[in-house]
């Protein structure tokens, strides 16, 4: 592992947990439901329940208000809660890694697919298991000068499939796999161009393989037998509401994806929001309808961030504030109690779009 080795995992098994934020939530798919940190419990217990979808939860700002901007100590316990989310499916991991080698984790942009990955990676390592995390945006074919003039007006589908160069994909999953010497690229956002020969991966027996990105759930993109993979789906799964006004989890990840694509990609706030109906379209035709092939799902909403976004949009915010998808938002904006960035943790998965991470992106 090569990312945010500051902070440890205690041990995978047999310890008792941080108590979870009540918002915090995971569950496993199957016939045996496992849920966490729900309002009921502060623990994992079975329950006999199949899922088959979502489920959404409710936050009211006023409740978060109080919660993060009275205590010192609400953000690094909200940050704890979702480290032990981590912990939790990493023991699983550890538990079924002879058989379940290769961890599948996907999930719609804005989601922090990629801090996810990297803190169940920290914890495998931390058990002496050692884990590489790929993500799949590296995958991505060079545009052409057509795709770039198109991806600027909002009208190239960048959810596709076909954004992947699929075959070369799956000829360096096998390699790996098969623990041969394998070059890793790496796509570059600001000039939309991939460079195949970055980084040289050799995996030893043993050794976990992480692979984060919104089509890693699909079998036709990822054409690795089902048995020998976990799988993963993540999504913020709660709304905030306040006073009748509600800001729907699209909306809170569309706020991600602004000060992500801003900090990373070089996209303006009103280029993000030009994407974002076809990103929405994306996610209705490539990436929910994979979502029950996963094995645990877990909500990424973080109960502090609204008041940290509401500090880092400034006034940049106010030249979209008027567009229809900001309206949830600006209609409980001055409500909102500003935090300051400076006191997020730097394994939050927060930092993923702020920057700032232990974690290089």
């Amino acid at each position: 592992m090569k990312n945010g080795r500051a902070a440890r995992c205690s041990a995978p098994l047999n310890s008792e947990p941080v108590p979870f934020d009540k918002l915090t939530m995971l569950w496993y798919n199957n016939s045996d439901k496992i849920v966490c940190g729900s309002p009921e419990r502060s623990v994992c217990a079975p329950q006999k329940k199949q899922v088959t979808q979502t489920m959404i939860q409710t936050a009211e700002l006023d409740r978060l208000n109080q919660l993060t901007a009275t205590d010192p100590t609400a953000m690094q316990r909200a940050n704890e809660a979702f480290l032990e989310t981590a912990k939790s499916i990493a023991a699983y991991i550890q538990k079924n890694a002879t058989t379940r080698p290769i961890i599948l984790l996907s999930g719609p942009s804005g989601s922090g697919k990629t801090t996810t990955a990297y803190l169940i990676e920290r914890c495998l390592d931390d058990w002496n298991m050692e884990t590489h995390t790929l993500s799949m945006d590296h995958f991505f074919r060079t545009m052409t000068p057509q795709q770039r003039d198109l991806a600027a007006q909002g009208k190239l589908d960048l959810e596709s499939p076909e954004r992947l160069d699929i075959p070369y994909l799956n000829q360096q999953l096998h390699g790996i796999i098969a623990g041969k010497p394998t070059w890793m690229p790496k796509y570059h956002f600001s000039t939309t161009t991939r460079e195949d020969h970055d980084w040289l991966l050799t995996r030893k027996p043993r050794e976990l393989l992480i692979l984060e990105g919104i089509h890693a759930l699909n079998p036709s993109v990822i054409r690795i037998p089902d048995a020998f993979t976990i799988r993963i789906f993540i999504s913020v799964q709660t709304c905030v509401t306040a006073h009748g006004t509600t800001l729907l989890p699209e909306h809170l990840r569309l706020i991600r994806r602004m000060i992500r694509d801003r900090n990373y990609r070089s996209r303006d706030f009103a280029e993000t929001l030009k994407m974002f109906e076809h990103v929405q379209e994306g996610e209705r035709n490539y990436i929910t309808p994979y979502e029950e092939r996963a094995m645990f799902s877990v909500d990424t909403f973080v109960p502090y961030e609204l008041g940290v976004y509401r500090r880092v949009l400034g006034s940049e915010f106010q030249s979209v504030r008027n567009h229809p998808l900001m309206q949830p938002l600006s209609a409980m904006w001055d409500e909102i109690v500003p935090l300051s960035p400076e006191n997020v943790p730097k394994d939050s998965l927060v930092r993923e779009f702020l920057g700032g991470s232990v974690f290089c992106y």
